[in-house]
């Protein structure tokens, strides 16, 4: 049986802090059987339910992220609905 690596969630967080750091942001993939969509998760010390809180500077970070994500399901995956936008090559390195 042959098996497969598949990365499913990327840390964003300050720098010089650790990746468990307050403002830290995770962004993962997840996928029902309908195709891969984003989840951002973020555990600050007073949580808001159903909110995601982004600096400006993170924003940018994150997107990287969540395309990059996106971007090495499309690898592995035949089904995979990846979004395919070539306008963060500019911001995003190069994946997979």
């Amino acid at each position: 049986m042959k098996y497969v690596q598949t990365i499913k969630s990327i840390m964003v967080y300050p720098e010089g802090e650790a990746w468990y750091h307050e403002l830290a942001t995770e962004v993962s993939i997840d996928d029902e059987g309908g195709g891969c969509y984003v989840v951002l998760t973020q555990s600050p010390d007073r949580p808001e339910l159903g909110q995601v809180r982004l600096d400006p500077e993170e924003l940018d970070a994150v997107y990287c992220a969540a395309k990059q994500l996106l971007n090495s399901t499309q690898h592995n995956n035949d089904y995979s609905t990846a979004y395919k936008d070539k306008s963060c090559r500019s911001k995003c390195p190069e994946t997979v």
